[in-house]
């Protein structure tokens, strides 16, 4: 296992302590970083690029977009259905994400049990893209 996918075990390993504390922007940031850290590792083993390349390919800009963008035109080869509705569902999580950290706004209990839920549907179709490619309906869009 990759060092940036033990990472994105640990701050999934993170919400539940993070819920039985009550923190509940934290578990909305890690179950977040918890699917872009995995969703990394995937762009590394598809395309084969390092990280040194993925930081001068994005010159100092945002990296998020580049390895989504990158992870979607590469499953788009398996399924483009699929590559569409990851997008959009990985899409409205970053938005969520966002809001959680930068916006002056509460963060509600069902805010936390759907950045838990989209966790949960977004690792899974990770996890079965990289073994065979056949992740129909996990996301359920």
């Amino acid at each position: 296992m990759s060092i940036i996918a033990q990472k994105s075990e640990e701050n999934y390993n993170a919400i539940d302590v993070l819920i039985k504390e009550d923190f509940k922007a934290p578990v909305v940031h890690c179950a977040y970083y918890s699917c872009l850290q995995l969703m990394i590792h995937q762009v590394y083993f598809y395309t084969g690029m390092t990280e040194e390349e993925v930081v001068k390919e994005t010159q100092g800009q945002g990296s998020h977009n580049f390895y989504l963008s990158t992870f979607v035109a590469e499953i788009r080869k398996l399924n483009s259905r699929n590559a569409a509705i990851f997008y959009k569902f990985f899409g409205n999580f970053k938005r969520k994400r966002t809001e959680a950290d930068y916006h002056n706004i509460e963060i509600l209990e069902r805010d936390v049990l759907e950045a838990k839920e989209y966790a949960e549907k977004i690792r899974i179709f990770l996890n079965l893209i990289e073994n065979d490619g056949k992740c129909e309906n996990i996301l359920n869009l």
